[in-house]
């Protein structure tokens, strides 16, 4: 297998990109809510989980430094199951990034462009993803840092904004555990803990280009922590000015909360603040799915038309994105019953798992014989 040779992200560009990463759709969909007020709650037991996880996928990143995931996976699993597992991945980072552009979409044609197809819409975006993709992963961490600080600004102006007019009431999210612990836990697990935190999977194909390989794990922990506590302190937020009812109906709880701004008569009609949020996150998002597919499907089968190939896959996500399910309300079905526990837990938590216990048991008997 050939090695990544050159290295080109840092320590802050990975930060961002996990920060952006993370927030991607789950900022506008909202997370947790199923618990109603108790949504604080859930988020932080993903968070602790997704900590796990992330610590999982950064041991075996340790065991292969130079490779990614769909290449290391050949050593640990041998070459030919390696090679099944590596592209089933390949499939996973695709079709996720379909979802996600599914997302979008929606969001996109029932705010503010009803009268636009989504496959016009959705078209954009692929554009976009192509060609950051076609620029390569310095240029895509690079145009982090600059939506890093748009994104830190717009979220600020909401914080700002439902403050000033005096939206959040704390009486929302009391009381705490009114039906105990099981519906924070039924929320919590898979369902949160899958989306957003298990889809850090996507990293371990981005980690060899690290420069400095041993800030991995420190890095990526703080932007996971990091991450977490804004989504925690947002949905707390937003539950406070909807209430639990109301924040578990509505299909976009940001843009629903920012809609009530209303300062003096004049400062009001705030969606563009919530769209500036979601397209940087959900654009960052699908990239770096986009990226993880298409970089794997290259170094696999030792793609050189890549133009080509770009294009196809390209055509392949937009495609997958509008034929996926017929109707929103369906495409949330199956992201919210479906995904979770037979797409996401397997390739997220089980096929790592087996993977760390393959490493274990071989570093056992390679012990043994060395001390026989």
């Amino acid at each position: 297998m050939r090695r990544i040779t050159t290295y080109k992200i840092n320590s802050i560009q990975l930060f961002v990109l996990i920060f952006l990463f993370e927030l991607g759709s789950s900022i506008i969909v909202g997370l947790g809510f199923d618990a109603n007020q108790d949504a604080w709650l859930v988020i932080l037991l993903a968070m602790v989980g997704g900590i796990v996880l992330f610590l999982l996928y950064g041991y075996l990143f340790k065991q292969y430094p130079n490779l990614p995931l769909t290449e290391y996976v050949e050593k640990v699993a041998g070459k030919s199951l390696g090679k099944v597992i590596a592209f089933m991945y390949i499939l996973y980072f695709f079709y996720i990034a379909g979802r996600v552009l599914r997302d979008f979409g929606d969001l996109l044609i029932t705010t503010t462009l009803s009268q636009t197809p989504l496959v016009v819409v959705n078209l954009l975006m692929v554009l976009l993803v192509v060609y950051a993709y076609y620029l390569g992963i310095e240029v895509i961490a690079r145009s982090g840092n600059i939506f890093f600080i748009i994104l830190t600004i717009l979220a600020s102006l909401f914080f700002i904004f439902v403050f000033i007019d005096r939206l959040p009431q704390i009486e929302h999210l009391q009381p705490v555990l009114e039906k105990g612990w099981k519906p924070v836990l039924k929320t919590a697990f898979p369902l949160t803990l899958t989306f957003p935190f298990g889809e850090l999977i996507v990293f371990t194909m981005i980690f060899p280009f690290m420069n400095r390989q041993e800030k991995v794990l420190k890095t990526g922990l703080f932007a996971v922590i990091f991450s977490g506590i804004v989504l925690i302190v947002t949905m707390s937020v937003i539950l406070s000015i909807l209430g639990p009812s109301i924040g578990k109906s509505t299909e976009f709880p940001l843009m629903e909360a920012i809609e009530k701004v209303n300062i003096a008569e004049i400062i009001q009609r705030l969606d563009p603040i919530a769209l500036g949020i979601f397209i940087i996150g959900v654009y960052f998002k699908i990239t770096l799915f986009f990226f993880a597919g298409m970089y794997g499907f290259e170094r696999l089968f030792r793609i050189k038309k890549k133009k080509f190939y770009l294009l196809l896959t390209g055509t392949a996500l937009l495609s997958s994105s509008v034929f996926m399910a017929e109707g929103f309300t369906q495409h949330l079905q199956i992201g919210l019953k479906i995904v979770p526990l037979y797409v996401h837990m397997p390739f997220q938590v089980y096929i790592p798992l087996l993977l760390f216990l393959i490493i274990v048991v071989k570093k056992l008997f390679k012990q043994r014989n060395h001390s026989l």
